[in-house]
């Protein structure tokens, strides 16, 4: 095992979900923006429902295996890592707060009280959640828009963000659980925001992007515009239901109904030849044969159903209109044919995400339902370019009291 002092810059993400639990070790890249991965755990979850830790101990167990595992493929020893927060509770809301101006030049002073004032608009709308993120979306001065207001003049001085909510039981929980596990929770962000900085050019932020996230029992939504964000939610739906539905179609376990999906699933009956009969390998023992073209047809129906909510959701948010593209990703986005399907109901532009700023070996990088945990490694490496050491995955140097607020209280 290698020296933290000879690896100072690696950033460790950790994307604790419902079905699996991923660990990426990443340091930065030769190109700007670009990280190479150089250890990786995967390990199966527990404890973890619908993107919610419900089981403490099931969960400390899961994290701890999958970190140990990305720390002794990369040589490094872990300490601190960079979450995920996710569960269906997740909310948000588009808020502003103003500086009055009264036709003089913007000042620095200006800018700050307007942000403050923001925040405290974000605070009014939380309705019972916790504020767990707050993303600045640039300025208005009049009726220009603009990230650099100082100077200008005009009558009033508005910064907009956009406020991210979520149930602050999941948030200590989660915090809870990777702290038994004898790590540093450096920092947390939300699933659909680390997603799509992961699988998202800055062009599609411009003209105007959907991403959906498609975990195994939530899915995230997250619009932008004019690199702005319009609008995030979460469901409590996801890729297993197409397992449930083919378990019950077809009378079989979970379990088959599971393997079936992988490995003979698909959306498009163009697909099937006449008469194909599909039979699988679980445990060593082989399945009774199944018709290719009702499974098909039982998963086809799943994600229309599903998509025919999101265009729902998206038209009554008032964003449809201004979506240009819809990029999918998740475990649920590996099922073929599900882009196909998409385009057809939502009528949009549609590609599958994989994440775009990574390098490395594994072949999980080029799979979508990395795009989390790569993710969260691009807002580490952000974070890192900003100058504080916060960012990367070792143990600070810390005062005995210090150490103590750390385990006991955290550090957001």
């Amino acid at each position: 095992m290698k020296q933290q002092k000879e690896n100072k810059e690696f950033f460790a993400a950790l994307d604790v979900g419902s079905d699996k639990v991923l660990c990426l070790v990443a340091r930065p890249g030769d190109e700007p923006e670009m990280l190479r991965v150089i250890g990786i755990g995967n390990t199966p979850s527990s404890g973890v429902r619908n993107g919610c830790v419900v089981d403490v101990t099931a969960a400390v167990s899961s994290i701890r295996q999958a970190v140990r595992e990305a720390g002794f493929t990369a040589g490094v020893e872990i300490s601190g890592v960079w979450a995920a927060i996710g569960g269906h509770t997740l909310k948000s809301a588009n808020c502003t707060g103003q500086a009055v101006l009264r036709g003089r030049e913007v000042t620095r002073e200006d800018v700050e009280q307007a942000e403050l004032n923001a925040r405290q608009s974000a605070l009014r709308e939380m309705k019972g959640e916790s504020l767990l993120k707050l993303i600045p979306q640039g300025y208005r001065c009049g009726d220009l828009v603009t990230d650099k207001p100082v100077g200008l003049v005009g009558q009033k001085l508005e910064a907009d963000v956009h406020a991210l909510y979520g149930s602050r039981t999941n948030a200590n929980n989660l915090k809870h659980a990777i702290q038994r596990v004898g790590l540093e929770l450096i920092n947390y962000e939300p699933h659909p925001w680390a997603a799509a900085q992961a699988v998202l050019s800055e062009t599609e932020k411009t003209c105007g992007t959907a991403l959906i996230d498609i975990g195994a029992e939530t899915t995230s939504l997250i619009v932008f515009r004019e690199g702005r964000i319009l609008f995030t939610d979460v469901r409590p739906w996801g890729a297993e239901h197409f397992t449930r539905d083919l378990a019950i179609v077809l009378g079989i376990s979970l379990e088959d109904a599971e393997a079936l999906k992988l490995r003979s699933g698909e959306c498009r009956l163009s697909q099937v030849l006449p008469g194909e009969i599909v039979q699988i390998e679980v445990h060593g023992r082989t399945t009774r044969p199944y018709a290719r073209d009702l499974l098909v047809k039982t998963l086809s129906s799943r994600v229309r159903q599903f998509f025919g909510i999101y265009r729902k959701m998206l038209a009554d948010a008032g964003v449809l209109d201004q979506i240009e593209l819809v990029v999918l990703t998740g475990g649920g986005a590996m099922l073929r044919g599900i882009g196909e399907e998409a385009k057809a109901i939502l009528d949009k532009h549609v590609r599958i995400g994989i994440p775009e700023r990574v390098e490395g070996e594994s072949p999980l990088l080029q799979r979508s339902d990395a795009a989390v945990a790569a993710g969260l490694a691009v807002c580490a490496l952000r974070e890192s370019l900003s100058g504080p050491e916060r960012a990367f995955g070792m143990r600070r140097s810390m005062s005995f009291l210090g150490g103590l607020k750390t385990f006991f209280l955290g550090d957001y």
